[in-house]
């Protein structure tokens, strides 16, 4: 007699990340929920995850390192940005392969972004920003606008993440985040439907972080990505300017 296994379902609640490779990668299991700590209600809200009552939206706060990850960093290391002996922290440095990276989610159904915006890059003169803004106070650049829309079978919500890439340039020796998130919205579409979200940018979104603490705004192309899709690019060109200086 032929013995049929049923695959399994792995539920994890944890504080912070594991190592999922294994089963990730084996044909053995069919799911993998990661919970978090659920608190008092949280075995019905897995269940309704589970038994496809509910559809999930959420995504990783943080980045799943492989275990491997231990021995590649001294315990003694509080550095996030990566060296010869670290391989940096979080989604913003960390130059490995995660088991599942920042912002990460599935959902039971699929979603399409499309950009709305007529152009797919604008240019700003460093110098211009600084005289036009004698104060040095915050303001909105561009305003980012995408079609999400709901491609699946199922009702759904998705979480749009926004993401800027600086130029891979060191400065002063410190090396620049592979990305960051200047953005996010939840957005809960019917089969079908298409909804458009705009991502306000501002100019503090190009800073870059001196180790004394000052803002600087450094020239090079920024490039915007929504989820993995990269959409637009802001260029900065001119001469590296000081926009304020750490007190």
């Amino acid at each position: 007699m032929k013995v049929v296994r049923s695959p399994l379902h792995v539920i994890i609640m944890s504080g912070s990340s594991l190592d999922l490779t294994f089963i990730r990668d084996s044909p053995d299991y069919a799911s993998l929920i990661w919970a978090g700590y659920a608190g008092q209600s949280g075995g019905t809200a897995i269940a309704s995850v589970v038994f496809g009552q509910y559809n999930p939206g959420g995504r990783l706060p943080i980045t799943f390192y492989p275990a491997s990850y231990v021995d590649n960093l001294s315990m003694f290391d509080m550095s996030m940005r990566p060296s010869s002996t670290n391989p940096g922290r979080t989604y913003k440095f960390y130059t490995g392969q995660p088991v599942f990276e920042f912002g990460f989610g599935l959902s039971y159904t699929t979603f399409s972004y499309q950009w709305y915006n007529e152009s797919t890059s604008i240019s700003y003169s460093i110098q211009s920003l600084m005289k036009n803004n004698p104060d040095r106070v915050n303001f909105r650049m561009q305003s980012f606008r995408v079609n999400v829309t709901n491609t699946g079978m199922r009702d759904g919500n998705d979480v749009v993440l926004a993401y800027v890439t600086p130029p891979q340039v060191l400065r002063d020796g410190q090396t620049p985040p592979i990305k960051q998130l200047f953005g996010f919205e939840r957005i809960q579409l019917n089969v079908n439907e298409t909804k458009q979200i705009f991502f306000p940018f501002h100019i503090e979104t190009l800073f870059t972080i001196a180790q004394d603490g000052s803002k600087w705004l450094h020239p090079g192309q920024y490039r915007i990505l929504i989820g993995k899709q990269y959409m637009f690019t802001v260029e900065l060109y001119g001469d590296s300017a000081l926009w304020k200086r750490f007190k």
